[in-house]
């Protein structure tokens, strides 16, 4: 409370000898620190707007105004929001780091938020820049101060190696880091990262091998591009061959070198979509942990193309299919469910075949689902306790589902729970058994996202403090969505032997996004000579969780 009257005192005092115009940046800055001190990060803006527009060729007006607007942005809860905030903000670091060059504030705002920005958005070439610039004038500084910049630097700039699938640099990084700070918290986590960076790269030498070796028209054509490298009627070819023989991921570098040719190439444009659609259906797998954006970078790549490959052919109704069937199923956050529609009701008033016609319908159908849902979201969101949120819960509870316990053999442990709400994405989901005492004991299941991603997942907070990611490949599949599901223990814990008698804990917890909504229910059960069974019924997300021991 003092504080607070103090501040109020120092704003009231600074305005009184103050006016609109005139005033140097150090006093707009201190203004603008007042605000912030009573947490009125919309007068501090408004501050730093004045201040750039009476102090335009300074560097440092624009550096503060970007780091206000960031700030402002972790505030705001809607995600395109959020983005078209950020966007500001660098808008802002570029014209301070244009003015200035050599202005660290800036390079450090804008290196440290274009890295940990989805990739999606074009900014991380500037935060690997940023990193790269700082870390050279740090590795110069004898100032010890600079070590802890250094140190954060290094990190970053390791982080956006990563992302960019720059491994060997990421790695030489982390040792670098090392270097400076041995034997520290800092050297042991970049030591963790470089571990990690090295299982991964295993995984892909493994994933290689598995490969389908090259087809004799692949071969042919990779025979005939050593001669004519530029071909664009061979590459065509090659991406074609690669699409069909589902190597997506080379027939996507193909494709890219072509459009890179000819940039007005429709077909390459549209195989690309093609198989960058499919590379993000292929599911969750360590490349996640890597990248925890990566499939939204797909998504968000995918829709690029099909922009483009429009642009250039808008009657080509093939195209509008797959942009309006992407666009309507692909994340709200694409923004793209109303291009969606309107691409599809050019299809279905066109003389397409019936099967494409049923298929537009379809999808028709899919994307006012998902409008209608969005309403539905929104009430839960912001309406939890009225009468209509308990309509949405009634209208999605899901009916019974049955299992055939003849198929395993005792004694086994049944858990059968249902999710009652249905969000923009399916949620995060983990089922897992602790000892009465807290001990983990084993996951049962967890949503493809967070067993991939671990530590870098944050949905999923109790379940990760549990298992530490123990055993958490083999558990590992696709999230579930609205409805009833049933999961059986065999009774063995994560090194594969049978537990004791005793008092265990069975535990749900699920996290949606976009609402944020979330819950988590445990049942206590008791495993030994006796058959058991608990049932709990709390809230509305879990709305029932039954757990049965048969011996």
């Amino acid at each position: 409370m003092k504080k607070s009257v103090l501040c109020l005192i120092t704003l009231a005092i600074i305005m009184s000898i103050s006016i609109s115009q005139g005033k140097t940046l150090d006093e707009y800055i201190k203004e603008a620190e007042t605000y912030q001190e009573l947490n009125n990060f919309d007068q501090a803006i408004n501050t730093m707007e004045q201040a750039v527009k009476e102090h335009p060729d300074n560097s440092m007006a624009y550096t503060q105004l970007g780091i206000y607007i960031s700030i402002q942005a972790q505030r705001i809860k809607g995600f395109t929001e959020v983005f078209k905030a950020i966007e500001q903000a660098f808008i802002m670091w570029d014209k301070a780091i244009s003015l200035d060059p050599n202005n660290f504030t800036a390079r450090f705002f804008r290196g440290g938020w274009a890295i940990n920005m989805p990739k999606f958005t074009g900014q991380l070439e500037k935060g690997i820049e940023d990193m790269e610039f700082l870390t050279r004038v740090l590795e110069q500084s004898s100032d010890p101060a600079a070590i802890e910049q250094l140190v954060n630097a290094y990190d970053l700039l390791g982080q956006g190696y990563q992302k960019q699938g720059e491994f060997q640099k990421a790695k030489s990084v982390y040792e670098k880091l090392i270097t400076v700070v041995p034997d520290t918290k800092y050297a042991d986590e970049a030591k963790e990262n470089i571990n990690k960076i090295v299982l991964f790269e295993e995984w892909q030498a493994e994933r290689e091998k598995t490969k389908e070796p090259d087809n004799q028209a692949i071969i042919e054509l990779k025979e005939n591009l050593k001669n004519e490298p530029d071909n664009i009627s061979f590459l065509i070819a090659l991406g074609k061959e690669y699409f069909d023989a589902e190597n997506y991921e080379a027939a996507e570098k193909v494709l890219k070198q072509v459009i890179s040719l000819d940039s007005l190439n429709v077909n390459a444009f549209k195989l690309l979509a093609l198989c960058l659609g499919q590379i993000g259906e292929q599911g969750y797998d360590p490349r996640i942990y890597m990248d925890t954006d990566l499939r939204t970078n797909l998504v968000f790549e995918a829709m690029n193309v099909l922009d483009k490959a429009i642009a250039l052919a808008p009657d080509d109704i093939e195209m509008r299919f797959m942009r309006g069937a992407m666009g309507v199923s692909f994340p709200f956050f694409i923004g793209k469910l109303d291009q969606g529609i309107e691409d599809l009701n050019m299809v279905i008033a066109s003389d397409v075949p019936d099967s494409t016609m049923a298929e537009a319908l379809y999808w028709i159908g899919f994307a006012y689902q998902k409008k209608a849902r969005t309403h539905w979201i929104e009430i839960v969101s912001q309406y939890s306790g009225s009468e209509a949120c308990q309509y949405v819960f009634n209208e999605l509870a899901p009916g019974v589902k049955r299992i055939d316990l003849s198929k395993y053999k005792t004694p086994i442990l049944v858990i059968d729970f249902i999710l009652g709400f249905r969000d923009e994405l399916a949620p995060q989901t983990a089922v897992w058994i602790e000892k009465k005492s807290g001990k983990f004991i084993k996951t049962i299941y967890v949503s493809g996202f967070s067993g991939y991603a671990k530590e870098k997942q944050v949905n999923l907070p109790m379940w990760t403090n549990s298992s530490k990611f123990a055993d958490v490949d083999g558990v590992t599949s696709a999230s579930i969505d609205l409805g009833h599901h049933i999961y059986v223990w065999d009774l063995k814990d994560t090194s594969g032997k049978k537990v004791k008698s005793g008092e265990y804990i069975v535990k749900v917890e699920t996290a949606y996004w976009p609402s944020m909504q979330y819950q988590r229910v445990e049942a206590p059960i008791r495993i030994g000579k006796k058959e058991r069974r608990v049932v709990v019924e709390e809230e509305n997300l879990i709305p029932y969780l039954e757990v049965k021991y048969i011996p």
